[in-house]
């Protein structure tokens, strides 16, 4: 451990001690420390401008002046919908809300544009069980196991144990239960636990204003306020098959009935009690203005009574607002171009703050400004000109013992680090001929030396994950050990398997199939680059050929969508605890559907595992389960797991407020503010 790793340690401490705390127990240690063990935890509050040096001095916020962000991918479009970038999902914390907030610093969901939120259970009746008044219609997926949905009785509300059954007592706004049932056992199938969510917006949530083009044409649409509609239709995109939201749809459509009870109330129905399903309707559904998406809504610009499912799945794909976003939050995106995204504070015709929880939540500046360069190095000669505020994509080299040193960067800014959800991984297509073949995957994990690799690229700080759950998350698995790095036994696994050398060209083959692999990346990432080079050395002693192809970051993301890659390398950013199917289950990992399963694994005991994860709503059973799904994932090695690493950062001097989450993107733009009069466009008030 070096000498400059050892002094970093206690400011470690105190920003794990500052943020990370959901589900039960977490904690964070450098990679010389032990793993955390079950029912530890460190908590604390987060601490503003941690690593700055003037930290404490007392200075007050001003509001106004402008951010510069550095932003090394460009998305298409900011529709979360469409895009299941964490680009996106940037972009949307800051222009638009959602029902719900996962707050910051505890993790908990928090009420955002929904002012009020209630669960109830479901009681699923008998179908010979006398009518009990209140009762409703529900859809849900069978239990024996036969495919398709099936209608049955229901009662919702808060359950209870009675003398000879259960008592339901309506809890939500316009329940169809008037009064509290009691139920005897014999009536009662089973019991959903919440699976009935009944959400009640703020009154007066604007959306903001619009620019529709007819021809060479442009015409302002003026904002209208957020009712139910918005939100019944927000989620009834996914239910239309045309829509390019195939890696996201699942979240959605398991909710099958969706109530407007009023005109700032929903209620939702889920198939069965999920674990997740709170927050994917609360935090996860992005909110799409009906006036602007919806072909059937009479204030569309482009109304149509009559569109097929097909013309509206296109407005939702094509939409012009995809970029410039029509939302609900602090900010409002006004500017797209291939240089930059530009959100300005959203504003009334009279250009007074029009957001809701402007007195909570106002944000301090006026712009913030996305600066897309896809090149780290040409990005770091930016920041160094002063032309980027923040820049998150400091090389080891560089924040230890590099540039970051120097007096052109420690006159304007200073560096600091945090932790998200984030593990870095290279991905194998396991439709590739030799790369279906798990003990090709395992070989190589035995021919790359980790350990030697995090202390050389990042100088030690940062762990080696052997999963798919953040290193950080309470139910990552500290038990799954790496596996050893052994390049005689990863040698000695392939030629077990079949795979060595036949016709003397240096590279391994079986069955007519040569090992030889092509490694993608997105352009000017240096990490990947090295990772790729690095790789591309420890697998040549085996017979793998490893090539090297970069390309821009939009056509990447494309490629492997489409799973049209050998292996990839990119990395998750992951909530604490989220729901694994996305990206395990088989139902989403046939070759012709496009999802975030990118390696295309199908294996029924994950399947097991993720089904029975969804429906623990025990915190403590569910930890369990997956810790076991961890271990079963590790030992089928989908990916080639790498490290949770900090994103290690570059921020102004002059901005302030600068607070770390481990919620990504691991921090809050609208919370930074600058102190100092002489920034242009700064004042002491919002207004």
């Amino acid at each position: 451990m070096t000498q400059t790793h050892r002094d970093l340690r206690p400011a470690l401490r105190t920003l794990v001690s500052s943020a990370v705390l959901l589900l039960g127990s977490t904690i964070l240690m450098t990679g010389a420390e032990a793993a955390p063990q079950d029912g530890e935890s460190l908590v604390g509050d987060s601490v503003a401008d941690q690593f700055h040096p003037n930290k404490g001095d007392g200075k007050a916020p001003l509001y106004g002046g402008r951010v510069i962000v550095h932003l090394p991918t460009l998305p298409k479009s900011a529709s979360y919908v469409i895009e299941n970038l964490t680009y996106n999902r940037n972009f949307l914390y800051e222009v638009t809300d959602t029902l719900l907030l996962r707050d910051w610093w505890t993790t908990d969901l928090v009420s955002n544009a929904a002012k009020s939120f209630v669960t109830e259970d479901l009681v699923v009746l008998n179908s010979d069980a006398p009518k009990v008044a209140g009762e409703s219609e529900v859809e849900v997926i069978r239990r024996d196991g036969v495919a398709g949905r099936r209608a049955v009785r229901g009662v919702y509300g808060t359950v209870e144990n009675g003398p000879t059954g259960y008592i339901v007592k309506p809890s939500s706004k316009g329940s169809s239960l008037k009064e509290a049932v009691s139920l005897p056992e014999s009536s009662v199938e089973r019991i959903e636990r919440g699976s009935v969510f009944t959400f009640e917006l703020n009154k007066g949530v604007k959306w903001q204003q619009s620019v529709v083009y007819k021809g060479e044409d442009a015409e302002k649409i003026k904002g209208q306020t957020l009712d139910a509609n918005d939100i019944y239709f927000s989620w009834d995109v996914y239910n239309n098959p045309t829509v390019n939201c195939d890696e996201k749809r699942f979240n959605f459509t398991k909710f099958t009935r969706c109530d407007i009870v009023d005109p700032l109330t929903v209620r939702f129905f889920c198939e069965k009690q999920d674990a997740f399903a709170l927050s994917q309707l609360g935090v996860d559904l992005t909110l799409l203005p009906s006036h602007i998406y919806n072909l059937s809504d009479p204030d569309c610009p482009d109304f149509n009574a009559k569109a097929t499912a097909a013309q509206q799945g296109e407005n939702i794909n094509d939409n012009l607002h995809n970029q410039l976003w029509v939302g609900i939050g602090a900010y409002q995106i006004v500017k797209w171009s291939q240089e930059f995204v530009e959100a300005v504070r959203f504003v009334d015709e009279s250009g007074a703050p029009a957001y809701f929880a402007q007195d909570t939540r106002p944000g301090y500046v006026d712009t913030i400004r996305w600066r897309y360069i896809g090149n780290d190095e040409q990005a770091v000669s930016a920041l160094l000109n002063e032309e980027i505020d923040f820049f998150a994509r400091i090389k080891s080299e560089d924040y230890f013992e590099g540039r970051t040193l120097e007096e052109s960067f420690t006159k304007s800014f200073y560096k600091g680090y945090f932790y998200t959800g984030y593990f870095g991984f290279t991905g194998w297509n396991l439709y590739n001929p030799a790369l279906k073949d798990p003990a090709v995957r395992k070989a190589i994990a035995h021919a790359f030396d980790f350990e030697s690799y995090l202390a050389n690229q990042y100088n030690g700080l940062g762990y080696q994950v052997t999963g798919p759950i953040p290193y950080i998350s309470p139910v990552y698995n500290h038990d799954v050990k790496p596996l050893a790095y052994d390049p005689d036994l990863a040698l000695e696994i392939l030629e077990d398997a079949g795979w060595y050398d036949r016709d003397g060209n240096d590279i391994a083959d079986k069955d007519g199939v040569e090992l030889e692999i092509e490694f993608l990346y997105p352009n000017g990432n240096d990490a990947s680059k090295l990772m790729g080079r690095a790789l591309q050395k420890a697998v040549e002693p085996l017979g793998i050929k490893f090539n090297l192809e970069t390309m821009e970051g939009a056509t990447f993301f494309e490629r492997v969508k489409k799973r049209e890659f050998d292996s990839c390398n990119m990395a998750w950013v992951s909530d604490l605890e989220s729901d694994p199917e996305q990206l395990w289950h088989s139902k989403w990992g046939d070759q012709d559907i496009m999802s975030s399963n990118n390696s295309g694994l199908k294996d029924p005991e994950v399947d097991r595992l993720i089904e029975a994860i969804q429906a623990e709503t025990d915190r403590g059973e569910r930890a369990k389960l997956y810790k076991q799904f961890h271990a079963k994932i590790y030992e089928l090695q989908p990916y080639l797991f790498m490290y949770s690493v900090p994103r290690k950062y570059a921020a102004n001097l002059e901005v302030r407020g600068i607070r770390h989450t481990p919620i990504s993107p691991g921090y809050v733009i609208r919370d930074w503010y600058y102190s100092d009069a002489k920034v242009p466009g700064t004042r002491k008030t919002l207004k």
